[in-house]
């Protein structure tokens, strides 16, 4: 008799124990979903871009802030064009944001979505092909950028994997040797010249790098860009900048039937006109005027990067991509180059 009431205690118990533990597992779900919990962003959806491929937050989990360059982080520090980013340029938050400072070793970003390594296959973490809908909620001082007066200002932006970061994959078919082919994404930045005296505007464009740097055109690269008057994102009057918002960019590659499209998102409200083009078949140069300018964009996969200049802090609180699959894109250390 008394064996069977310790056994019916001990399985009252355990049942007790298991409900109580499925109970608070249930809340944490419930109040803190995971990433694949939550649903997508209208832009996205439109898509078929319903899979969170990358939830970006910033924890010494997720930052690789030993400059290990080992696999598995979210964010490494910049290291590239022979600049290397100080680790006093961020801030780590308890929130599980970050606050970009500036860099005081003057490198051109500070956090980014993946890093050259010295050992094959040449890189760590994640870099986004296929088409994506990228966004990041931050906020910043808009005072405090004009009042820099000038270098870099707050950016959330993207160069790509191959020539940038895999060395002689940018190539352009058929030129001669360096002569290469690049894709940039600015999909939030203060512009100076730009914004100045426009309370409710900010910068977000697309360049189609090419050349050889410094000789087909005298400064860098030659580029065929976006005109200022597209580039430049009205926002609602009165948009206080120093409250979080939401900087999105949409991108869907073209196909032999239907054109590619880009289209620029502030908290979840297109701003500005779509930019579309034809299916890119590796033509030749100058992709100026021509129907295919910045088609380069769906040969490449978008490496994602977080900067600002001195006495400008930007604090972000996540970075989402959003993608049919995560099947197109390069993370280290998965090889898919030869």
């Amino acid at each position: 008799m008394l064996r069977f009431l310790s056994f019916k205690c001990l399985t009252i118990f355990v049942l007790i124990f298991f409900s109580s533990f499925l109970l608070v597992f249930l809340n944490k779900s419930l109040a803190d979903p995971s990433p694949d919990s939550v649903p997508p962003p209208n832009a996205a959806k439109e898509q078929g871009y319903e899979t969170r491929t990358f939830h970006g937050i910033f924890t010494p989990e997720t930052i690789d802030l030993g400059k290990t360059k080992s696999p598995g982080y979210s964010w490494y520090f910049w290291d590239l064009f022979g600049r290397k980013a100080n680790i006093s340029s961020v801030q780590i938050n308890d929130d599980g944001s970050a606050t970009f400072l500036g860099d005081p070793d003057k490198s051109y970003g500070q956090l980014v979505s993946a890093v050259k390594t010295g050992n094959y296959p040449h890189f760590a973490g994640t870099a986004f092909g296929g088409g994506a809908y990228i966004e990041a909620t931050l906020k910043f001082d808009r005072e405090a950028v004009f009042k820099a007066k000038k270098g870099p200002v707050p950016a959330f932006w993207a160069l790509q994997m191959e020539g940038d970061i895999l060395w002689g994959k940018g190539h352009w078919p058929g030129m001669p040797h360096r002569y290469v082919h690049n894709i940039e994404v600015d999909i939030f930045e203060l512009v100076r010249d730009l914004q100045k005296g426009k309370k409710n505007t900010y910068g977000a464009s697309m360049h189609d790098w090419f050349g050889i740097h410094n000789e087909t055109c005298s400064k860098s690269l030659c580029q065929e860009k976006m005109p200022h008057r597209e580039g430049t994102r009205v926002v609602p009057e009165g948009t206080d900048f120093s409250e979080y918002h939401r900087y999105g960019f949409l991108w869907v590659p073209a196909t032999e039937t239907k054109k590619g499209l880009a289209r620029f998102y502030f908290d979840g409200e297109q701003v500005g006109p779509d930019r579309r083009w034809n299916r890119y078949n590796n033509e030749p140069p100058p992709p100026i005027g021509k129907s295919w300018a910045f088609g380069i964009i769906d040969q490449r996969h978008l490496v994602l990067i977080l900067s600002t200049g001195l006495k400008q802090p930007m604090t972000v609180k996540e970075v989402s991509v959003w993608q049919k699959d995560a099947s197109s894109n390069l993370v280290g250390f998965t090889p898919k180059y030869d």
